[in-house]
């Protein structure tokens, strides 16, 4: 095996390594971004409900689920 074809070899292997932490990193940002979703939706629900002023139960179906 020559110089060049070691080169090559190498080349591809740091690709693959760079792609599979993209990869990675790009399934970890999804799950973030779902996951602070999830919490932003509790904590408006939780700051709504706290507000013992006004009944929001009967105007705001979506506050059940």
């Amino acid at each position: 095996m020559n110089e060049s074809e070691k080169k090559l070899r190498k080349r591809r292997r740091h690709i693959k390594q760079a792609t599979d932490v993209n990869r990675k990193h790009a399934d970890m940002m999804k799950t973030e971004s779902i996951a602070r979703h999830k919490r932003s939706r509790i904590q408006i629900r939780s700051e709504v409900l706290d507000n013992r002023q006004i009944d929001y139960k009967n105007h705001m179906k979506w506050l059940e689920n």
